[in-house]
């Protein structure tokens, strides 16, 4: 009976023992942790997908045993895993495999538009519903119309979606389905064109409530489907080093269904906002939503759109656009299902552009904030294009976090200018300024409605704010590399209320790491947009981006010399793993001697790449007692000593 209790006493400790060992070990790198010291780190060791310990090499190495996974960084930067604020994986997803791409550079003229929708209706039936997706600057410098398509769709209703997502352009026949004529009023919110001339809707729609009429016409949307555009998306996102995004414009039920069917292959983490475009939505939200927080998918609350793009943005002065002084919401029922939701505990976003949105969305902040009073609510503001002086000391006071979207600046910083004026593009999203005043910012990139997904031209248009033109906006408002990583990485974080388990290099948080070509805080500021990720690590699992070189990827350890290492555990009873590293391809044979040095059986009679490898002895049929390995590799030999206790 003793016997038996010290063989488990003996189990339990070398078991203890292996679970202090890393699962993955990065080391000979800068390790930019972003914790609260902004510490710098060579090392970093992951266990069960957490991070284990930061430190120097030598703190690291007891945490390397016999299966862990070692990888030499080679003198690069890795930083926290980046997190975008605001990024509609989903419809990136339906735009490439769904609908009709339109995206330039493939796309640039309303006549290249025509071709693609015209080669998709080629393909399908007579009635079929056409979508195409993601037209932005065509050089026709005009929007198409129910004129430019009505001549290659005669039967089938065709929709097309802008790239950013608040304008689009119907047919005939798809205007015919919705019953939109000359007689239809406007929606609360949105815009019907019609023809100077005739008065007749000319298939232009602006914001969404006016894209609604035909959109909710169309085939509904499929689980399965939407699933699979959000697996296909998340491989862009590992490729350009995001390791957690925020959709915060999950447009009903049945995309929350998509994420959640998707969620046992997600790979990039998602934390979602339900749109709330009617009051009735804010029912579909609580009767049927729970908030949720997972470690692959997680609901936060809602979001709510109060105006369009720069064309609808809604402004206390004109501008060029359709119209400057539409809200998408009437601002009494606005404040009514704001309260109900902010009420059940909701977090709730608010899409604003213009400076009279801005000011709306803090007018029913602030009334939600007195009637049900809450200290920590975190409540957003998306864009936050051009704001007042007034409304930045609001969102100060009333505890808003921001989430901007630098990039755009690199894409259409001139277009601004022009559209608002200097005197209001000024304050184009003042990032400086915001951090300056203590405000939460969160750094995203707006993606597929914007051209750039990676997050290196983020943080190189807030430290620049120039655009790809060489033009620069507001460039008092710049800020520091540091700032810009902390706001997309533990920034962002904390717009979600994960600040807690992300957005850090620090023991017990996710090991979610971005492994760059070069270190952001040293180089150039010109080079920071001409940095690529190398590999992308979630969860402690890597995944090397297939486009770099080979010799560029982060690979398994490569041991410097051969070595039998010692078998665990030790003693052992039944099984046993035998561990040895290779520093070249060998031949490797491996005995099992007794105490006389007789041989008893082989064991290992085989060839090997070079690298660590493991395998199962297992000797129950052996008699209990000591015994020795011998391995031959080449030229080398090495005895190791093993115990079977039955």
């Amino acid at each position: 009976m003793k016997k038996v209790i010290v063989i488990s006493a003996i189990l339990f400790y070398c078991s203890f023992v292996r679970s202090q060992y890393a699962d993955l070990v990065l080391f000979n790198g800068k390790i930019i942790t972003v914790d609260a010291d902004n510490t710098i780190a060579d090392a970093v060791a992951v266990q069960d997908s957490l991070i284990l310990q930061v430190g120097t090499r030598a703190e690291i190495e007891p945490l390397i045993g016999p299966d862990t996974d070692v990888r030499n960084l080679n003198g690069r930067t890795v930083t926290p895993g980046m997190i975008d604020a605001h990024l509609h994986l989903m419809y990136y997803g339906q735009g490439e495999n769904d609908f009709v791409n339109l995206r330039p550079p493939a796309v640039t003229t309303i006549q290249e538009a025509m071709d693609k929708i015209k080669a998709r209706i080629d393909e399908s039936e007579s009635g079929e519903w056409i979508m195409g997706d993601g037209f932005f600057k065509l050089e026709d410098m005009r929007l198409p119309t129910k004129y430019d398509m009505d001549p290659i769709s005669p039967e089938n209703p065709v929709f097309l979606n802008s790239m950013g997502g608040h304008y689009g352009c119907a047919n005939s026949k798809a205007l015919e389905i919705a019953g939109i004529t000359a007689e239809t009023p406007d929606p609360v919110g949105g815009i019907i064109e019609r023809d100077s001339t005739t008065g007749e809707p000319n298939g232009v729609l602006w914001n969404h409530p006016a894209m609604d009429l035909v959109r909710f016409n169309q085939p509904p949307l499929d689980p399965a489907i939407l699933a699979k555009d959000v697996i296909y998306g998340q491989e862009k996102c590992l490729i350009v080093g995001l390791t957690s995004y925020q959709d915060v414009n999950t447009r009903g039920m049945t995309r929350v269904l998509g994420y959640y069917t998707a969620v046992d292959s997600i790979k990039v983490r998602a934390f979602l906002l339900f749109t709330i475009e009617r009051s009735k939505d804010a029912d579909i939200s609580l009767g049927n939503l729970q908030i949720y927080k997972g470690p692959k998918l997680s609901l936060g609350g809602d979001k709510f759109l109060l105006d369009g793009q720069p064309p609808t943005s809604y402004t206390y002065e004109p501008h060029p656009g359709p119209s400057w002084d539409l809200p998408t919401w009437d601002p009494d029922t606005l404040q009514a299902v704001v309260i109900k939701l902010h009420r059940a505990g909701h977090q709730l976003a608010f899409h604003a552009m213009g400076d009279a949105a801005i000011d709306l969305a803090l007018d029913v902040i602030e009334a939600a904030l007195e009637d049900t009073p809450r200290k920590d609510h975190r409540h957003r503001i998306e864009h936050c294009m051009i704001p007042t002086d007034a409304a930045l000391e609001r969102i100060k006071r009333l505890g808003v976090v921001v989430s901007i979207q630098p990039m755009t600046i690199y894409q259409s910083a001139q277009f601004y200018v022009g559209f608002w004026g200097a005197d209001r593009a000024k304050s184009f999203k003042p990032m400086r300024t915001m951090l300056d005043m203590g405000i939460p910012v969160a750094l995203g990139t707006d993606y597929p409605t914007t051209a750039y997904i990676a997050p290196k031209y983020t943080l190189w248009s807030a430290v620049t704010r120039m655009s790809e033109q060489g033009f620069r906006l507001a460039g008092d408002e710049a800020v520091t590399i540091q700032e810009a990583m902390y706001a997309h990485t533990m920034g962002a974080a904390y717009a979600a209320f994960e600040e807690d388990v992300k957005g850090s290099i620090e023991t017990g948080k996710y090991a979610d790491m971005t492994v760059w070509s070069d270190d952001m805080y040293s180089i150039p500021v010109s080079e920071i947009k001409d940095l690529y990720v190398i590999s992308t690590i979630v969860g402690g699992t890597v995944y090397n981006n297939p486009n770099v070189f080979v010799n560029d990827r982060i690979e398994p350890y490569i041991p410097s010399h051969t070595q039998l290492l010692q078998n665990y555990p030790n003693p052992f009873n039944a099984a046993t793993s035998i561990v040895f590293e290779l520093s070249r391809r060998s031949m490797v044979q491996i005995d099992l001697l007794n105490v006389r040095g007789q041989f008893v059986q082989n064991i290992v009679n085989d060839r090997y790449t070079a690298g660590r490898h493991k395998i199962t002895f297992e000797a129950a049929l052996l008699p209990s007692g000591v015994y020795f390995l011998r391995m031959k590799a080449g030229r080398f030999m090495q005895t190791g000593k093993l115990v079977f206790v039955k």
